[in-house]
């Protein structure tokens, strides 16, 4: 082997092994909120933005940040088509909490703290109050906005949620969508 080849391994030895160690894993660990909304009390909260957002040309749309599953767009399970079963399933009503939790773990933490609702990206887009492809989606304050935003402060009110869903449903309260906000 020749002395330049011989230097140039060795350094690439030594460049690999800086590499090695300049890429390990940092000693402070993965950030985890302190505090989550309730999952429990998600589905009424879940109904809500598949009828409003989970649309399969918005958020019911593989590969969106906010990927919602549900009866009214896109279903978890490829067995299933929209509206059968009626209802959403448990299955997609965790996807839908896991998708919604995950878009900004660290600002959901204030908010469910009692921080300002409105440092959210999800709140600020669906009341217009930044950029949003799907436009304003919902007031401040309104039977949407309350069922959201009450949820996320710990305070569901699944009256709000029920009549947010019927504002966009065809037939509104005689829709049978409208069933499944009462099951269990």
């Amino acid at each position: 082997m020749t002395w330049g080849r011989l230097l140039t391994k060795a350094c690439t030895s030594a460049l690999l092994g800086a590499l090695a160690a300049g890429c390990s894993a940092p000693s402070v660990g993965q950030f985890v909120p302190q505090r989550l909304p309730d999952e429990p009390t998600f589905s009424p909260v879940a109904e809500l933005l598949v009828v409003r957002c989970g649309s399969l040309d918005c958020h019911g749309k593989i590969g969106r940040n906010l990927r919602l599953f549900g009866s009214a767009g896109l279903r978890l399970s490829p067995s299933e088509s929209p509206f059968v079963p009626l209802c959403d399933t448990a299955a997609e009503v965790s996807q839908d909490y896991d998708s919604l939790v995950g878009l900004e773990p660290e600002l959901l933490g204030g908010v469910v703290a009692g921080g300002d609702p409105s440092a959210l990206t999800l709140v600020r887009k669906a009341r217009g109050a930044e950029a949003h492809k799907g436009g304003t989606i919902w007031a401040a304050g309104d039977d949407s906005d309350t069922c959201l935003v009450g949820w996320l402060q710990g305070d569901l009110k699944p009256a709000a949620c029920a009549r947010g869903v019927a504002s966009v449903l065809p037939g509104s309260t005689s829709n049978a969508l409208l069933t499944c906000l009462a099951a269990p």
